[in-house]
């Protein structure tokens, strides 16, 4: 019975601690398509394009899966280089690579 009730509790807050990390997302991913329709950001597959197009990112394989920061208007794109990863951000209004790691 205390098993049973204990890992219902657990099931519970583990469902909560998820929810705002959706919310969050779900917040982003519609002020992404506001700032879209507006003409405030650059579309994502042009921006993948344009980085893909450049050196020395072109000679990597891109990994997919974007994130943004809706607060700053980012976007990190993943590549891998042989065997390492690299993240690439880029500036959704403008297109322009702000920075690397590593």
């Amino acid at each position: 019975m205390i098993r049973t009730l204990t890992l219902s509790l657990v099931s519970a807050l583990m469902l909560s601690a998820g929810a705002p990390a959706v919310a969050r997302g779900d917040r982003d991913q519609n002020h992404l398509r506001e700032a879209a329709a507006q003409g405030q950001v650059i579309p994502l597959n042009k921006l993948i394009a344009d980085v893909k197009s450049r050196a020395p990112y072109s000679g990597m394989t891109y990994l997919g899966g974007p994130q943004f920061d809706a607060g700053r208007m980012i976007y990190a794109f993943k590549f891998m280089d042989g065997s390492q990863v690299v993240v690439v951000y880029v500036d959704a209004r403008t297109g322009r690579i702000l920075g690397r790691k590593p």
